[in-house]
């Protein structure tokens, strides 16, 4: 992180009436809601939640090097109080704050000095296709010489130097201090994946967020939102009617009408779709001034091809990416940037460079072998995708590599299964973090939603599931390993071992070579 010296946290509080003695702000250096993180001149918010246990985090936070505390209260009359905490070799200056969970974000977008006034911020929420967007916006920006960070999945920062972060939509005093990082480099754009559990949890600003973008819905996440409505109405609260925000929503999702319909003013908007005309756009949606449309889609060995009708003119696409749901996610690109100011040539021109994201259907082969590809797909509606893509490449027999979470939706795993099914020739039903339950009794969930179980074959050890499939899959034939994606490690258990699935096919085909 940068040098943050010049950053007053009397300051920030003073927008909350709270009045302390500058010499507190000396020393300090960020702010942080978890102990673990915290380094020596740390200032720790002690939320309610961190306190859950007692001072155990406090105290932590301390003997870690914190400078100062902030401590969430629920008694408003000891709003401000300034008191000490002994630790065990010292003593700590804390100030009390009611309700400061609350106001955490506007805190530290304070002690940072609104860092995200000077950038512009892409929030993308949806089930699928947010890392997808993200990093493709961010490819596009830097292929126009627009330097530009992602938040998300893969870790933040510029796309050749990404840092790992703990969740997809970083906590609000983490994501402010990524931001005034950015800032010191001169990147004035950010793409970030916003997650349903962030929005729920108040652990962003939507106001922060410049142009807001929608890819799609569907089942997941259940186990924490309860109902598809609940779920779809946490994505909706980083849709806001401030006067600035732009929105770039899929009119292909029906949930699209569903968020617009809860505008209460017009809002500029952009309409981005790959399966209807122009015409049906414009009776179905009244009023309609920027949209971006895609017609005469091909898959090919090479990637993609298709023609786009814009409000900003029309062109002809040609990419490398695999998977017609790419045709979705770079319209959702497109219209967040052509709204931003990009130029519709620029578009075209970096289109023709850009790279599979990590893990997002991304294809290995050898020479006169099978293709695998590799995929994050972990939905009911992604492996669909997934495979629906797959198929658009017309391979002669397609497999399919997958498994479920442990100790998440359950109702999902047949729905897998279904998908599954419906579009492979080959079912290998294998691992994927399991967490503490029963790898087989996983399996037999998803095998309660086949039609004809006999035809899946169960392999729960993961690299022998994949090794399996790619040395029976034909020359013309087409592995989906879906899953696990970019990420290297599998969690079976309380143990979190190394496993990289990139790198498994990757080294397969290196000694098949």
């Amino acid at each position: 992180m940068g040098d943050v010296a010049a950053y007053s946290i009397t300051s920030a509080l003073g927008k909350f009436g709270i009045r302390q003695d500058p010499k507190l702000d000396q020393g300090t250096r960020h702010i942080v809601n978890d102990s673990r993180q915290v380094q020596p001149g740390d200032i720790f918010a002690a939320v309610r939640g961190t306190l859950s246990q007692g001072h155990v985090y406090i105290e932590a936070a301390i003997a870690a090097g914190a400078q100062l505390i902030l401590i969430d209260i629920d008694d408003e009359s000891g709003h401000g109080q300034l008191r000490w905490l002994q630790g065990t070799s010292r003593s700590v200056a804390a100030i009390e704050f009611y309700q400061l969970g609350q106001s955490l974000a506007e805190i530290a977008s304070a002690y940072y000095q609104y860092p995200a006034n000077d950038m512009t911020v892409y929030g993308v929420t949806g089930t699928n296709g947010k890392t997808s967007v993200c990093q493709l916006i961010a490819q596009i920006l830097n292929y126009a010489d627009t330097p530009a960070a992602i938040i998300g999945t893969l870790g933040a920062g510029p796309l050749q130097n990404l840092r790992d972060i703990a969740n997809t939509t970083p906590g609000p005093t983490l994501l402010q201090s990524l931001l005034a990082d950015f800032k010191q480099l001169a990147i004035a754009n950010v793409a970030m994946e916003v997650s349903s559990h962030a929005l729920e949890q108040k652990r962003l600003q939507p106001d922060l967020v410049d142009v807001a973008i929608f890819t799609n819905l569907s089942r997941d996440h259940l186990d924490y939102h309860g109902t598809m409505q609940a779920y779809a109405d946490a994505k909706g609260k980083l849709f806001v009617d401030n006067g600035r925000q732009r929105w770039v929503m899929n009119a292909d999702d029906r949930q699209t009408l569903g968020y617009l319909g809860n505008a209460n003013r017009d809002i500029s908007t952009v309409l981005v779709s790959s399966r209807q005309s122009l015409a049906s756009l414009q009776e179905q949606f009244v009023n309609l001034t920027h949209y971006v449309v895609a017609s005469d889609i091909h898959c090919h060995p090479q990637g993609l091809s298709f023609s786009i009708v814009s409000s900003w003119g029309e062109a002809v696409i040609d990419t490398p990416l695999l998977g017609r749901f790419n045709v979705d996610n770079l319209l959702a690109c497109f219209g967040a940037l052509l709204i931003s100011g990009i130029s519709l040539q620029q578009l075209v021109l970096a289109s023709q460079k850009l790279r599979a994201v990590a893990g997002r259907m991304e294809a290995f082969a050898g020479v006169n072998t099978t293709t695998a590809v590799v995929d994050y797909a972990h939905t009911p509606d992604a492996l669909e995708n997934a495979l629906q893509a797959c198929r658009y490449h017309n391979p002669r027999q397609l497999w399919v590599v997958f498994g479920c979470g442990g100790d998440r939706d359950k109702g999902k795993r047949p729905l897998m299964a279904k998908a599954a099914q419906q579009y492979a020739d080959h079912l290998i039903i294998t691992n994927d973090n399991p967490r503490s339950e029963s790898p087989q009794a996983i399996a037999d969930d998803i095998i309660s939603g086949l039609e004809k179980p006999e035809q899946a074959k169960v392999i729960l050890d993961r690299r022998q599931a994949v090794t399996f499939a790619l040395s029976q899959a034909g020359p013309q034939d087409m592995v989906l390993l879906a899953g696990k994606g970019h990420e290297d490690y599998m969690i079976i258990g309380e143990q979190r071992i190394d496993y990289d699935e990139r790198a498994v096919v990757a080294d397969y085909f290196a000694g098949e070579s």
